[in-house]
C-alpha cells in the first residue's frame, strides 16, 4: 500500500485525484502497488487535518503546495525527504527562473499564478494599481475582496505581501475582505459589489455578467508552484507518478486551467503570453522564508 495525500486548489482537487486514481489502477495491475489517494479538500480542512498528522506517518508522496510539507518537516528536509535533482525536468524558462530545486526536495508539475481582476464599470483606467503595492494603499480600504482565509489564495497572497511590504501589514488588513469561495469573488466583482478581486487565474477568467477585465501588473504576477514530494521510504516505483503528473495528458488539462505547465510538450496558455506575463519568483529559499507565514 502507497499513500498520495492531494492538497490543490479546488478547482482542479477533484480531476487530479481521479487522474491518480486511475493510474493507480494501471500501477497495480503493473507492479502490485495499491496506490490510496487522500484528498484533504474531500475530509477535514487540512489545517485541522494537519494537526493530527505526524512525519512518521506522512504519505509516501504529497502533491500540492510545499507548505503542507512543511509542517511535517520542518527545516529537517534531508531527513524525512527524498532528494531526487534533475529527475523531473522543468521547461527552460522556468529552469532559467529558478523554479527548479536544486537540492531536489520539491518538484513543480504546475505553476499557478494569481490574478488581481476589477469591474471596469466600478474602477476608472485612471484609478486601477499599476504594480502590487498599490493594493495597499488607503484608498482601497475594504474594497479588495478574496476568498475566506482557509483557502490557498488568501493565505499565500497575505504571505507574500507581508514578506515583501513588511511595513504595510496593518494596510493589507484594513483593505483585504475575506468571504465565501474563489467563485463567490468573482462574482461579488462582476456585480459591482467591490471594484477589485484576488483568486487564482482560473477563477480570475469566469464572469458571468462579463464585467470583469484582469489587471497585469507590471511587477508581473505572484505565483505558487504546486509540487511532488517524495517521503525518503517511498517505493522507487512510485517515481512513475511524477512522469505521469508531467504527461502531455495532465499537463494539458492544468494549461486549460490558465495555469504554466512545466512541460515543455505543452504550450503555455496564449492569454498568458499575449499579456507578456512574467511571473513573481526570488527561488526556493525565499519561497520557504514566505510559507512560514502560511504555516505560522
Amino acid at each position: 500500500m502507497a499513500k498520495v495525500l492531494v492538497h490543490l486548489p479546488l478547482n482542479i482537487s477533484r480531476a487530479i485525484e481521479e487522474m491518480l486514481k486511475d493510474f493507480g489502477r494501471e500501477m497495480k495491475q503493473k507492479h502490485g502497488i495499491k496506490l490510496e489517494v487522500e484528498n484533504l479538500h474531500k475530509c477535514m480542512a487540512a489545517d485541522e487535518k494537519s494537526k493530527d498528522m505526524r512525519i512518521d506517518n506522512a504519505p509516501d508522496l504529497l502533491v500540492g503546495n510545499a507548505n503542507y510539507i512543511l509542517k511535517f518537516a520542518g527545516s529537517n528536509l534531508e531527513e524525512h525527504i527524498r532528494p531526487l535533482p534533475g529527475r523531473f525536468p522543468l521547461r527552460p524558462e522556468l529552469a532559467k527562473a529558478g523554479f527548479a530545486d536544486s537540492r531536489g526536495y520539491f518538484h513543480p508539475f504546475v505553476i499557478v499564478p494569481f490574478a488581481i481582476f476589477y469591474n471596469p464599470n466600478v474602477v476608472r483606467e485612471g484609478e486601477l494599481p499599476q504594480v502590487w503595492a498599490d493594493l495597499l494603499d488607503a484608498s482601497w480600504r475594504e474594497k479588495i475582496l478574496m476568498p475566506a482565509q482557509h483557502h490557498m489564495a488568501p493565505k499565500m497572497i497575505q504571505a507574500l505581501i507581508q514578506a515583501y511590504y513588511p511595513e504595510k501589514i496593518a494596510a493589507l488588513r484594513q483593505n483585504m475582505v475575506f468571504d465565501g469561495a474563489p467563485i463567490n469573488v468573482v462574482n461579488a466583482v462582476d456585480e459591482g459589489r467591490y471594484p477589485l478581486g484576488i483568486t487564482n487565474v482560473t477563477f480570475a477568467r469566469v464572469s458571468r455578467n462579463k464585467n470583469i477585465s484582469m489587471l497585469w501588473p507590471r511587477d508581473g504576477l505572484f505565483c505558487m508552484p504546486l509540487v511532488m514530494v517524495w517521503n525518503k521510504k517511498a517505493d522507487d516505483r512510485l517515481l512513475e507518478i511524477g512522469d505521469y503528473l508531467l504527461s502531455s495528458r495532465v499537463q494539458e488539462y492544468l494549461a486549460l486551467q490558465t495555469f504554466v505547465p512545466v512541460s515543455t510538450a505543452v504550450n503555455i496558455p496564449q492569454v498568458l503570453i499575449e499579456n507578456n506575463f512574467n511571473l513573481i519568483w526570488r527561488g526556493w529559499d525565499d519561497f520557504i522564508n514566505v510559507l512560514k507565514g502560511v504555516i505560522g
